[in-house]
């Protein structure tokens, strides 16, 4: 029976109302609430961009003169291969350490640029931290006589990362690596003598899933904006749903873990670099410093890429402005007496307020070479495109036989595309007020050596030299961070 006049009306209506609403959506998810704006209120200018990067290529930042005396100890860096871990390998020798007391685990050998050189005189070790067995293996790795009897530092900078589960039916993925990972190396420091611990976590912990599908009535969505602190560390963890995605608790419990083990001989604590979660199809968090970072780095790399967050306002974070919150994080564990900071996370950020994401696409735009390109693409659209591939992934890890057949998980970057990604981008404001009290008043006294502008500028700086006369039209092979890698540094 043919359809009525009248029921081809509702259905017109229904479809109208439906396009109506996914608008609003669309608006809400592209506001700037007040309290955000208010924040962040100024943008960076072209003249201000140019004028940075003339200033430091006369003037690199110098972070030597910031970093803590250096401490007649040994070090074992987890993830020292990585972004914030080889940091702390290049800041510890920069303040004099020498390099046969600096030991690097990691799953990968050393490949960054300018650790290659630079790092060559200290041990590596390769593991796997989810095997107690090998976690041993790599502290009981005889050292050199000069320095085997000094007091053992362990820095824990390793972790799987994988912004895109939320069931907590594939929490274990992540469970086994952050979590019992964690327990491994902070078990096998025990048993190698440490008595110093410091973990790098991640203020997303803090967050709240933000509720995208407003209502008509709503203007802006549900816990669209944060202050990230460390607040929830003085609560019980809160339960699975209340996360935005498997990582952020994982870093919860892991953090609980170590700040747990926190006594008189083995002290511990933990720094939440101010990265949060966002969804630049590429990118995943706004922490930066390397061309492997998944911030700047990956856009550089790419060279065309896409995003719906040039409006998101984030406190960003140099990861060597992180590398120094630990070691001035080990300076005050180092202590005579038991400092009030042991035991506990702190947040850290950049100097200066927080920017918008489109500012950085800004910079990369007309400073990059090669030139790069950011599109824009409406929220709403991809907000959807994620819940089908969401709904695809679930599928396919409820039915292990759909891999005999060639039916597989998406790869990176699409199997980034998901709710939990999406959810976690919000406009955030990171506290590290407790982190830049003195260490008398409990805190690490931190001070950010660069802000954004600077740090962002200085890494493509270090990007066009490296790429000084490629050609415009190339593409570089893209460095693998998939978030199936095991243990990444930062």
């Amino acid at each position: 029976m043919a359809a009525t006049p009248e029921v081809w009306s509702a259905i017109a209506a229904a479809v109208a109302l439906v396009v109506v609403w996914l608008f609003r959506v669309n608006s809400a998810m592209k506001s700037v609430p007040e309290e955000i704006a208010k924040a962040a209120p100024k943008r960076w200018t072209s003249q201000q961009i140019r004028e940075t990067f003339e200033r430091l290529e006369k003037n690199p930042t110098d972070f030597k003169k910031h970093l803590p005396p250096r401490l007649d100890r040994r070090y074992v860096v987890f993830g020292g291969a990585g972004m914030v871990g080889g940091d702390i390998v290049l800041q510890l020798l920069l303040r004099g350490q020498a390099p046969e007391s600096i030991r690097i685990v990691d799953f990968q050998p050393v490949n960054r640029a300018d650790m290659v050189e630079t790092a060559k005189g200290c041990d590596f070790v390769k593991a796997d931290m989810t095997s107690p067995a090998s976690v041993e293996a790599a502290f009981s790795k005889r050292w050199p006589a000069s320095v085997a009897r000094k007091p053992l530092t362990v820095y824990h900078t390793a972790a799987m990362i994988n912004p895109a589960d939320r069931s907590e039916r594939l929490y274990e993925r992540l469970r086994r690596v952050n979590v019992d990972g964690t327990a491994n190396v902070v078990e096998g420091a025990k048993k190698a003598g440490a008595d110093i611990f410091v973990m790098t976590s991640s203020a997303s912990i803090s967050f709240h899933p933000a509720d995208l599908w407003v209502w008509p009535w709503q203007s802006v969505p549900k816990n669209y904006v944060h202050i990230a602190s460390e607040a929830d560390f003085d609560a019980p963890i809160r339960p699975h749903d209340r996360f935005f995605a498997n990582y952020c608790k994982s870093k919860a419990e892991a953090e609980r873990i170590v700040c747990g083990a926190n006594r008189e001989g083995f002290r511990t604590g933990a720094i939440r670099p101010g990265n949060v979660y966002v969804c630049l199809l590429i990118q995943d968090r706004a922490i930066y410093g390397q061309k492997t970072d998944p911030m700047v780095g990956m856009v550089l790399t790419m060279k065309d890429s896409a995003t719906w967050i040039p409006h998101v306002i984030q406190g960003f974070v140099d990861s060597r402005n992180v590398a120094l919150a630990h070691l001035l994080f080990e300076a005050a564990l180092a202590r005579k007496s038991m400092p009030g900071c042991a035991g506990r996370p702190f947040c850290v950020t950049d100097a200066g307020p927080p920017i918008p994401f489109g500012d950085v696409y800004q910079l990369l735009r007309e400073m990059a070479t090669p030139r790069v390109t950011v599109a824009e693409i409406p929220p709403v659209m991809l907000l959807i495109a994620a819940y089908m591939i969401e709904t695809y992934v679930s599928v396919v890890t409820r039915l292990p036989f759909l891999a005999k057949i060639g039916i597989r998980e998406p790869k990176f970057p699409i199997n980034y595309v998901q709710p939990a990604v999406l959810r976690g981008s919000v406009h955030c404001i990171i506290d590290d007020s407790a982190a830049r009290r003195s260490v008398e008043d409990g805190g690490l006294g931190y001070q950010a050596v660069v802000d954004s502008l600077t740090g962002i500028s200085e890494e493509v700086l270090q990007w066009n030299r490296e790429h000084e006369g490629s050609a415009a039209g190339a593409k570089d092979k893209i460095p693998s961070i998939a978030p199936a890698v095991k243990a990444v540094g930062g």
